[in-house]
C-alpha cells in the first residue's frame, strides 16, 4: 500500500517540479536507509532473545559475545579505556618478564 502511494507521489513530483526526480530519489533513498536501520535493530533484538533463551549454537554464541564486547568498548569513557589499557600493559609486561630466560 505504501509503495503504491509513494509511487504516485513520486510520479506527481517528477511531473510538476523541475527537480522532481532528484526529490523522489532522495525520498526513496531515505526510505531504504530507514528500512535497513529497522532491519538491523530487529536482527539485534532476535539475537538477544536467542542468546537469552539459549538457542544459539557454539559459533553463534561466540560471535554474539564478541559483538557485544565491541559495542561495550564503544560506550566506554576515556578514563575507563585508559584504565583497561594500563591493565593490559601490566599483564603484557608481566608475561614478557616471565618469558625471559
Amino acid at each position: 500500500m505504501y509503495f503504491v502511494l509513494f509511487l504516485i507521489i513520486g510520479l506527481v513530483l517528477c511531473y510538476l517540479i523541475p527537480f522532481g526526480p532528484i526529490v523522489a530519489g532522495g525520498i526513496i533513498f531515505a526510505l531504504v536507509v530507514d528500512q535497513y536501520r529497522q532491519t538491523m535493530h530487529m536482527r539485534d533484538d532476535i539475537r538477544d532473545i536467542k542468546n537469552h533463551l539459549g538457542l544459539m549454537n557454539k559459533g553463534e554464541a561466540q560471535e554474539y559475545e564478541i559483538d557485544k564486547q565491541f559495542k561495550d568498548v564503544d560506550r566506554l569513557s576515556l578514563e575507563e579505556m585508559n584504565m583497561i589499557n594500563r591493565r593490559i600493559e601490566a599483564e603484557l609486561e608481566k608475561e614478557s618478564k616471565n618469558n625471559k630466560p
